[in-house]
Parts: C-alpha cells; sequence; structure tokens
C-alpha cells in the first residue's frame, strides 16, 4: 500500500532501512526514473534497455544490485508483485579495482560504481535521497567483499553538483574534458598524421588484458609531492562491453541500425601502440548526441607526459592525434554534435590542441562529476588518495 505525504516518516526515523529491491521493485524504480531518464527511448524501451543492462557479463551473477529506501514500519504486501512505497532508489555496480600504496604490493579489490540516484519527485525535500546515501555508504564498506575484507573506495558520478555527494562521503575528484567537433568526410584534416585502423568488438578483450598490464605498471608511479596510495578501476572487456551494449540498444531502437566500429588504433614507429576505445550516446536533440573517449591509451606515456624528450613528444602527439581525429570521423559520421575525452593528460591534451588549437580543457561543476568514497583510514591506509585513470570507462 503505498503512503500518502502525511503518512510519511521523518528522514531520520530509526524504521527507514535500505533494502535490496524485489523484481517488481525494480520495475517500479525502472518506472519512475525512466521518467526523466529515458531520453528519446519510449518507456517500454527504456525499460527492455535496463533488463538488457542487467543481462550483461559486467551486470550479470550479482554484479549489479537494487537499493531501495523504505520504512520497515510499513506493512509489507503479502502479494510480492506489490512493491513497497520506494522512498528513494539506487544501483550498484561490482567493479574490480587496483589500489597500490608505497612500499608495498599492488592489489587487486572489489569496488563498486553507485548509479541511478534517483527520488520520487512526490517525497522529494524531506531528506530521503540523503538518508539513502548514508545508509548505503555504511553497506557498502563490506559488501561483496571477501571474508572479512573491508572495501577500500566506491565511485559515483553526480549530476546535482559537488555538494550533495560530498556532505554523504563522496569527495569530487578532478572533473574536466576536452571538446572536439566532429569531422566531416570531405573536409580535411590535420595533416601528416599516421593511418590508424578501426578496433571491432573482437578487439577489445586483447587490448583491454594488456592496457591492465600497463595500467598495474602505472599506478605504482608515485611522484615525491603526490598521495602514498593510488587507486584505479579497472578498464577490463566486461565494462567497455557494457558500454557497448547501452550504445548498441540504443542506436536500433532510435536509428534502426547499430555502429560497428568501437574505436581506433595505431602502431608509432617506435612500436608503441595508441588507442582509444569509445561509446556513443544519443539525446533527445544533437547537442545530446556526444562520442565519448572510454579509454585513451598511449604505450610509453610516463606518469604525466613532462619527462618526454622533445623530439618523443613529437611523435607519440602525433600518434594520439590520429587516433582522436579517427573518432571526429566517427562522430560526423553518426551526427555526434562534438567528441569527448575525460580528465585528459598532458599528452592528450597536446594532441587535441595539434587538431584544433583553441581547443581547451573544460572544468565541470554540474554534471558528471567524479566523485570517491575513499575507506582507507579504516583498513589502516592513509586520508589522501590519487585516482588513476580517471576516465569515462569507470561511468555507470
Amino acid at each position: 500500500m503505498a503512503l500518502a505525504n502525511s503518512d510519511l516518516p521523518r528522514s531520520d526515523s530509526p524504521t527507514l532501512i535500505l533494502a535490496q529491491a524485489t523484481d517488481a521493485e525494480r520495475t517500479a524504480t525502472w518506472k519512475l526514473n525512466g521518467q526523466m531518464w529515458r531520453g528519446p527511448l519510449s518507456l517500454p524501451a527504456y525499460l527492455r534497455r535496463e533488463q538488457h543492462l542487467a543481462a550483461q557479463d559486467l551486470t550479470r551473477d550479482t554484479g549489479i544490485t537494487y537499493w531501495i529506501l523504505v520504512d520497515s514500519a510499513t506493512p509489507r504486501p503479502v502479494d510480492p508483485e506489490i512493491p513497497r512505497t520506494i522512498l528513494a532508489s539506487c544501483e550498484t555496480l561490482r567493479k574490480r579495482a587496483l589500489v597500490a600504496t608505497k612500499g608495498t604490493e599492488v592489489e587487486e579489490i572489489i569496488s563498486h560504481g553507485i548509479g541511478s540516484v534517483y527520488c520520487n519527485p512526490d517525497f522529494r525535500g524531506k531528506g530521503y535521497a540523503s538518508r539513502m546515501m548514508e545508509e548505503l555508504g555504511k553497506v557498502m564498506a563490506t559488501f561483496q567483499q571477501q571474508g572479512q575484507e573491508k572495501a577500500t573506495f566506491t565511485v559515483l558520478y553526480s549530476d546535482i553538483g559537488k555538494k550533495f555527494y560530498a556532505k554523504n562521503g563522496w569527495q569530487p575528484f578532478p572533473s574536466s574534458h576536452i571538446s572536439l567537433p566532429p569531422l566531416p568526410a570531405r573536409q580535411p584534416g590535420c595533416e601528416n598524421l599516421p593511418r590508424t585502423h578501426p578496433l571491432h568488438s573482437k578487439d577489445i578483450a586483447s587490448l583491454c588484458k594488456l592496457d591492465e598490464e600497463l595500467l598495474r605498471k602505472k599506478i605504482t608511479l608515485f611522484t615525491p609531492l603526490g598521495a602514498e596510495t593510488r587507486v584505479a578501476l579497472i578498464p577490463d572487456a566486461p565494462t567497455m562491453h557494457w558500454h557497448h551494449a547501452r550504445e548498441k540498444f540504443a542506436a536500433i531502437e532510435i536509428l534502426g541500425r547499430h555502429p560497428d566500429v568501437k574505436g581506433a588504433i595505431i602502431r608509432s614507429h617506435h612500436g608503441e601502440q595508441a588507442w582509444c576505445i569509445w561509446t556513443r550516446t544519443f539525446g533527445h536533440k544533437e547537442e545530446g548526441n556526444i562520442l565519448h573517449i572510454l579509454r585513451l591509451v598511449a604505450e610509453g606515456e610516463d606518469i604525466d607526459n613532462e619527462l618526454l624528450r622533445v623530439s618523443e613528444a613529437d611523435t607519440r602527439v602525433s600518434v594520439v592525434a590520429a587516433v582522436l581525429q579517427a573518432a571526429q570521423r566517427e562522430a560526423d559520421k553518426w551526427g555526434m554534435r562534438d567528441v569527448q575525452i575525460w580528465n585528459p593528460s598532458v599528452l592528450v591534451t597536446m594532441a587535441a590542441r595539434r587538431l584544433i588549437p583553441s581547443a581547451t580543457v573544460i572544468d565541470r561543476d554540474a554534471d558528471s562529476i567524479t566523485s570517491l568514497m575513499w575507506y582507507g583510514p579504516a583498513t589502516g591506509m592513509g586520508d589522501d588518495v590519487a585516482w588513476v585513470g580517471n576516465e569515462k570507462y569507470g561511468w555507470c
């Protein structure tokens, strides 16, 4: 039975609990948040998409968990097909991650990404979303951890600025991007760039395996004044395929076709590869159509690209510029507004400016704010942590 507004509990009520949603309650949350988040999809298509995304390698077998805030004092419906009154809802995706502390070995851990945080418009302004996040922070400290182990960190991506989640424990991290315009086939691009080759789904797994090997080395490159602990989400194949499943479903529903090219790759004369894996998002209008670089890798790239010799830098800038220009070409083919690269390194910024001299790094302060809850002090680590590989692939 749904509660009337007059019967709603206070947000600090001890009877409020965070519970895992039943199938019926999960569908009820989708119907609620789909009114805001379905974009150009119909609501039935949105519901099918959520079912589809829940069946991917990343999410199946408890890889995704659906949470709701409910009042335990309200009698639970006898019929399991009738959902409880859902005051707020969210979901968590289990993610492989790495943590490195000075003087210790790199450790692979279980982390979680938090998404789809939503409060029924009828219940907003009462503090339920904050209460849910407070309870979630406690639960995630041990959720799906092995034995008696504690979690190290969780992440989320805020579309409501920095303050709300920060007060609930998820501190904002650098959230910037560079935007490049689409490049039509008839329009000349930057000259003297090496040739790229397209990436397809079959190429993703082997590149992700190599990327993980490189990341395990990079995460140990501590700087004298940097944090003594560094963490990273692993950019593995299930993560990339989840993004591509989302892209493919939307493309078929909206356009009746789907893209086959998932990125671009190039090998320099040094024998080092550079590649990027991308995905497309489709909005109600053209401004919502964005080709996102999920992950960009340049073999041999050092921690900040500041120590490259000039000749090496010039070669590597050209190589990275070439894969970015391939993304611009692909963006034009699919009617994308722009290409976005999150938290670009020095090398990527130089490459973007090789293509568009006026390209600037845009600091976001309202949407897609990368945020991290750090449990380090509770596990014997320090207060400071650096997030390595803070790119779009981690979004959920």
